[in-house]
């Protein structure tokens, strides 16, 4: 083996552990910070129920924004765990490939064939093929998860969530004093 791609091999087995862990922990945050945000609407609405429309609309913007932070940070673990299960992706391409191939050799006899009617054999055939393109979007960009991670803004906006949903669950315990008195 290659002493470069031995090295990559080895900064992978390192490197797939540690996202894992780590979206799992983002994706907890993300949860417990959904949770936090409903929980806020919740108590608002309930101790202080919106008389008229201005009032509900401010609850749902309240709900709005206390939802962002969990939801990208939901976002991020999911990335990371389309990172994480890149390599088994990749070493399923071959497979997928030959299924692929073989499946558009089956359109093209079916096409081919004098069986039925062109009119019968057309809505089916173009049914299999739509499906195998819609199939073939993972083999045709096998780097897309990556993206979102070398996307600056969006690491940014990771980071100023991961720093927002501890104030969100801190803002929930404040307001369940003020609502308990």
């Amino acid at each position: 083996m290659p002493t470069v791609r031995r090295d990559t091999v080895g900064v992978l087995g390192r490197i797939l552990p540690l996202a894992a862990a780590v979206g799992r922990g983002v994706r907890t945050l993300g949860v417990v910070g959904l949770g936090g945000a409903a929980a806020i609407v919740l108590v608002v609405l309930v101790r202080w129920t919106p008389s008229d429309g201005e009032n509900w609309a401010g609850l749902v913007v309240l709900g709005v924004l206390l939802a962002v932070p969990p939801a990208v940070l939901l976002a991020f673990s999911r990335v990371l765990r389309e990172v994480v299960e890149l390599p088994d992706k990749l070493r399923s391409y071959p497979g997928t490939t030959r299924e692929h191939a073989e499946e558009l050799r089956a359109i093209a006899l079916d096409m081919q064939a004098r069986e039925r009617p062109a009119w019968r054999r057309l809505p089916g055939s173009t049914w299999r093929l739509a499906t195998l393109v819609r199939s073939a979007r993972d083999l045709l960009a096998p780097h897309a998860p990556l993206l979102p991670l070398l996307s600056v803004p969006f690491l940014i906006a990771t980071l100023v969530s991961a720093l927002l949903v501890p104030v969100v669950i801190a803002a929930l315990a404040v307001l369940l004093v003020a609502a308990a008195a």
